[in-house]
């Protein structure tokens, strides 16, 4: 038997068997053969790239973010490491970097489908929106079946206009539809939810709340959730958080006031209030950050005790701790911002912690017509979590447990401590609600707030296209013409449901 002694070619036969790894799920081994590749080939962009795979697979996006740097330091035009690094920068928020790179990555490689698709995602996120339609589409010829890729252009589209494209959008659904059967449960959920806005669009609403309940239902099957789970979560939490801790720590915390909390249900307006907040010269708008849960998650108490169980036996140090260690991660910006936002709305569990590790820090709740915000949750497929929207009687029962979280901390906090933004409200007084919410976050008023869809700062939520418009009240009462079908719902928002 001959073995090569071409270094290119014993380079090629590591990365072929680390691929292979990679495969079975053995990112340690693969990582092992990738370094072979790169000692015998280090001008090799290839052998970087997978390094970077591997990283990924062992969980560390800042080595994998280092090894496909230096794939693109060694051949510039390398179309996959440039999407990679675009993803991987996606991941920890920095946008800015990531588009160019996406952009690169197509141009390089125009018939990628994940590349196009990727790259009509983030242009959406920074309100490019023909951009974004292009993308997506180019993707859709390529490839029909790729994640929310129809989804997302139904969602962009006016499907009532008679228009070509909706045309073409409808022929292609129903195409899909007929097909069912070879489609994963996701891929069916995604026609079902595209439907559904269709018809809605097209006033068709009993057709499009049948497809609304067979989208939930299939997403339903694809995700674990406890109902019985998160409202024991949230007693435990209101027990825990009780007066006495808050009075005995009360203003102990890191005196920051850079972070602006804004946080409700999902659908009720949270991402129109920070984008008014974060047209402020003094403010960069941080979007959903997940620096509060993960301080929650990695910290432990006594014995290993996890939260809310050792909240109880915090001290002062410890809440000054904790705070100094969530600025530290908290975005900056680079204008010379004073003050950064934190829409992450999971926090409304935290909020207790957040009062004493940040007490001056501003948390803002928004509120909306409970009916609206729980119908347009039910009529959304979120991209990730929300898990409990997906069953009329599971979402219903969430709301309720979040109005009586809410309730709590509005016992045991100061007065005014959270300020109560409703949405209806600032909606109809648009101007006066501003200036309300800019002088609770303490900062002096900025006309630009009133101009928050000029904002060219990118919005990661379902809302992202709707804060690039002024201002506008078509979206209140949107479940009034599904009334007749929503009794399900209505029974578990009042506490009423079977079972």
């Amino acid at each position: 038997m001959t073995v090569s002694t071409n270094p290119l070619e014993m380079a090629s036969a590591h990365l072929q068997r680390g691929a292979q790894r990679l495969v079975e799920k053995a990112p340690a081994d693969a990582l092992a053969a990738f370094d072979e590749a790169a000692t015998l080939a280090p001008a090799w962009p290839d052998a970087r790239h997978h390094q970077a795979l591997a990283h990924i697979q062992l969980g560390a996006p800042a080595a994998a973010e280092a090894a496909v740097r230096a794939a693109l330091e060694l051949d510039p035009r390398h179309a996959r490491s440039a999407h990679l690094l675009g993803a991987l920068l996606c991941e920890r928020n920095a946008l800015e970097e990531a588009l160019p790179l996406l952009r690169a990555a197509v141009l390089r490689d125009p018939d990628n489908a994940q590349f196009q698709r990727d790259l009509g995602v983030v242009e959406l996120f920074f309100g490019n929106v023909e951009a974004a339609r292009a993308a997506f589409t180019h993707a859709l010829n390529l490839n029909i079946h790729l994640d929310e890729v129809i989804y997302t252009l139904v969602r962009m589209t006016p499907m009532q206009d008679g228009s070509p494209e909706a045309e073409r959008l409808f022929a292609l659904l129903a195409d899909l539809e007929q097909r069912s059967a070879t489609l994963s449960l996701t891929e069916q959920s995604q026609v079902q939810f595209a439907l559904a806005k269709a018809y809605e669009d097209c006033d068709e609403i009993d057709r499009a709340f049948a497809c609304l309940v067979k989208a939930n239902a299939l997403a339903r099957k694809t995700i674990s959730y406890s109902a019985d789970d998160t409202d024991w979560r949230f007693e435990w939490v209101a027990e825990t958080f009780d007066r006495d801790l808050m009075r005995r720590l009360g203003g102990q915390g890191d005196p920051s006031h850079r972070p602006i909390f804004v946080l409700g249900m999902p659908r009720s307006g949270t991402t129109l209030v920070e984008q008014i907040i974060s047209a402020h010269h003094k403010v960069h708008g941080g979007g959903e950050l997940v620096l509060m849960p993960n301080l929650v998650g990695k910290t432990r108490g006594v014995n290993g005790a996890v939260f809310p169980h050792w909240a109880g036996t915090l001290t002062a140090a410890d809440c000054r701790a904790l705070g100094q260690a969530y600025l530290e991660d908290l975005p900056k910006g680079d204008r010379g911002e004073t003050h950064t936002t934190d829409k992450r709305l999971e926090n409304a569990e935290f909020i207790g912690l957040i009062h004493l590790i940040l007490p001056n820090a501003t948390i803002i709740h928004v509120r909306r017509d409970p009916r609206d915000t729980c119908f347009s949750c039910f009529a959304l497929r979120f991209s990730h979590g929300q898990e409990y929207t997906y069953s009329m009687e599971e979402l219903g029962r969430y709301w309720r447990a979040h109005e009586r979280l809410m309730a709590h901390w509005n016992k045991v906090l100061p007065p005014g401590r959270v300020l109560e933004v409703p949405y209806e409200g600032l909606v109809n007084g648009f101007e006066i609600w501003s200036r309300r919410i800019i002088d609770h976050c303490g900062l002096e008023w900025d006309p630009a707030c009133l101009r928050f869809y000029e904002s060219d700062r990118p919005v990661r939520s379902a809302s992202l296209t709707q804060v690039r418009e002024p201002i506008y009240n078509r979206a209140i009462g949107r479940w009034t013409p599904f009334a007749k079908h929503l009794e399900p719902l209505f029974a578990a928002m009042e506490g009423n449901e079977e079972g």
